[in-house]
């Protein structure tokens, strides 16, 4: 069969591999019917930790059930399930402490990471009762797999921060992430919400979320121009971002309830800090940090050769203002999250989605036929062509 696989860093084709089988009683073999790459596979691609030879990418999916082992009580072949992105090893001993990170980091990103994922024409997938999702009356297939990856992850960004009734919210990068925690700060109760984008098509999508109960107002970083509030220590906007010095001005300076980091650069995060509620405030980090090669390869040297005693001065590393973390003593909250996933919180979300009358379609804004297609599609991602891609690879009827 035929299937897009990592050849290498910033490396990417297509190969014939055999079909695979079904590895365990509690595993199924799926046909994928709908995929959208992710900038996750973009940072699979060009930025991540060395994969396995010749791993098949891909992890946001819908699909029908082609096998199921004995153990598998709630899915049959032919059915059309969601897959979540997140897959934890539900045999592990600390699943239940820590699912996403039972073993070893990151352990329940399995599909397309250390697994072969969905963009080849079948594949396995273990504990298929607790990573696939029946799809809820309602709701579209398009609307589902966005519900997989970006709706999950924007809604934990929200869920982890506690976003309440009343709250100041700023979601910062309106990519499809930031979009789905947007709609999630709205669903949660937030009063305001400052978005932080500037793409054309996203800024349409964000302001478009604005109601009569929560104001989605969008600030365009690139031509925003805003002075600190007048009395402010300097230090306060530790970059001099003219986005902080707008929220602190529309805040009274006191900032906002909750900071939602989904997207942006290594200057986010300290931006995040200084516009966060002192006391009681939350930074939600749901964002994928690229590590800085250059760096990590001059501090793995000195780590291999430091003598004891020493400290290593290099590191890769996210900065913290001191002066708006109180010199540690602010009381701010600072949250660092792997999307919450499996079929539990999967199924959760799609009826969320539902019962609002919400449609994250609107994210596709590109749409492609067949797999080999799929590398047309990464790349269109890579180079921000569409907010989210669909690739549809079979036919939904049976």
């Amino acid at each position: 069969m035929k299937a897009l696989v990592l050849k290498g860093k910033g490396k990417i084709a297509y190969i014939d591999k055999r079909e695979p089988e079904l590895e365990a009683l509690h595993g199924a073999l799926l046909e994928p019917i709908l995929v959208s790459p992710c900038t996750s596979d973009v940072h699979t691609i060009w930025q991540g930790s060395p994969k396995r030879d010749d791993l098949t990418l891909g992890h946001e999916v819908i699909a029908r059930v082609k096998a199921a082992g004995e153990l598998v009580k709630d899915f049959k072949p032919g059915e059309i399930v969601a897959v979540s992105a997140i897959t934890p090893d539900w045999g592990h001993p600390d699943v239940d402490e820590n699912y996403a990170h039972a073993g070893q980091n990151f352990s329940a990103h399995m599909i397309g990471k250390s697994i072969d994922g969905a963009f080849q024409s079948l594949f396995y997938l273990p504990f298929a009762d607790k990573n696939l999702a029946h799809i809820p009356d309602g709701l579209s297939l398009e609307d589902a797999l966005m519900c997989v990856d970006v709706v999950q992850t924007g809604f934990t960004a929200v869920e982890e921060a506690g976003v309440k009734s009343g709250d100041t919210v700023v979601v910062m990068g309106i990519g499809a992430i930031g979009l789905a925690a947007i709609m999630g700060s709205r669903m949660a109760g937030a009063k305001k919400i400052f978005a932080v984008g500037s793409r054309q098509d996203n800024v349409r999508l964000a302001e478009s979320m604005s109601d009569e109960f929560c104001s989605v107002e969008v600030l365009n970083y690139r031509d925003l121009k805003c002075s600190l509030p007048a009395g402010m220590h300097p230090l306060a906007n530790s970059t001099g971002s003219p986005v902080v010095n707008y929220v602190l001005g529309k805040t009274g300076t006191k900032g906002a309830d909750c900071v939602l980091l989904c997207g942006g650069n290594d200057l986010s995060f300290p931006q995040a800090v200084d516009m966060v509620k002192y006391g009681t405030g939350v930074v939600s980090n749901v964002m994928y940090y690229g590590a800085d090669i250059d760096v990590q390869d001059e501090e793995y040297v000195n780590l291999v050769n430091l003598k004891q005693g020493e400290a290593n001065a290099v590191i890769d590393a996210i900065q913290i203002p001191k002066f708006s973390m109180g010199r540690g003593m602010a009381g701010k909250t600072l949250k660092f999250s792997l999307s919450r996933g499996g079929r539990e919180n999967l199924e959760r979300v799609m009826k969320e989605v539902v019962k609002h009358g919400w449609h994250p379609s609107a994210f596709i804004t590109k749409r492609y036929m067949g797999l080999d297609n799929i590398e047309n599609a990464i790349y269109d991602m890579k180079d921000r062509k569409a907010i989210k891609i669909a690739v549809q690879l079979a036919k939904p009827e049976v």
